[in-house]
């Protein structure tokens, strides 16, 4: 196996298979266009080349860049903090951070922050575990997912499950494993609460499916919203 392993990495003998740059930007002259990214990546992301990575995983982690790597350590250099459950100077710079991190998140939301607030989690596992421990289900709830889902979302339906509450799965179609917006909506009208229930029930999907890439519409927030729905 070792063997076979080396000889799919060792550069082809064959002259036709020799890398001819010039031919192939010639036949896509598009590629050019990428130029920036590769400056970013020599200048930001150089580590990669260190042991020859290609990084894809973007979807479960981003990576951090040199700058981001430089500005964090100068922080920590330049100041100190310490807990922010404290009224000392060292508790106050850190709660100071966090209050402006919260601002930017909202910001970059357009989130009115007499409407909305941001939690810190340890990753978004434990965020989807917060939603599920502490949203009001009830018998009368349902529980409104698509099959695309992550499966720390899933795992909500094991709260919603212990109230009593009705799970359902919007289906994917197709072989681009897309979910129509008139099968959301549909199923959306199918899961709103009668006109004298007061139940809460919640929809949760996923902006970009990490299951197929595809991205979702985000107006289904607002025709959620229009069903009387929690996101």
């Amino acid at each position: 196996m070792a063997s076979e392993t080396e000889s799919t990495l060792t550069p082809p003998s064959d002259p036709s298979l020799v890398d001819d740059g010039p031919s192939f930007r010639e036949a896509y002259p598009e590629y050019s266009k990428t130029w920036r990214l590769d400056i970013l990546r020599f200048k930001q992301y150089a580590y990669l080349d260190t042991d020859s990575h290609i990084y894809v995983d973007y979807t479960g982690a981003g990576l951090a860049a040199k700058a981001q790597y430089a500005a964090h350590a100068h922080r920590l250099s330049e100041s100190v903090f310490g807990n922010p459950h404290s009224s000392n100077p060292t508790s106050l710079s850190s709660t100071e951070q966090i209050e402006a991190t919260r601002v930017r998140v909202l910001r970059y939301f357009h989130a009115d922050p007499a409407e909305y607030a941001v939690i810190f989690t340890a990753n978004a596992t434990a965020a989807a575990r917060l939603v599920g421990e502490a949203y009001p289900f009830t018998r009368s709830s349902k529980l409104l997912l698509t099959s695309d889902n992550h499966n720390s979302i899933v795992g909500i339906r094991e709260f919603a499950r212990r109230c009593r509450a009705k799970a359902v799965y919007i289906p994917m179609a197709g072989s681009e494993l897309r979910i129509e917006t008139d099968t959301v909506i549909q199923a959306l009208k199918e899961q709103r609460p009668g006109p004298f229930m007061t139940a809460k029930s919640l929809f949760a999907y996923p902006a970009q499916s990490n299951f197929s890439g595809v991205r979702h519409s985000l107006h289904w927030i607002s025709q959620a919203s229009s069903q009387i729905l929690s996101l």
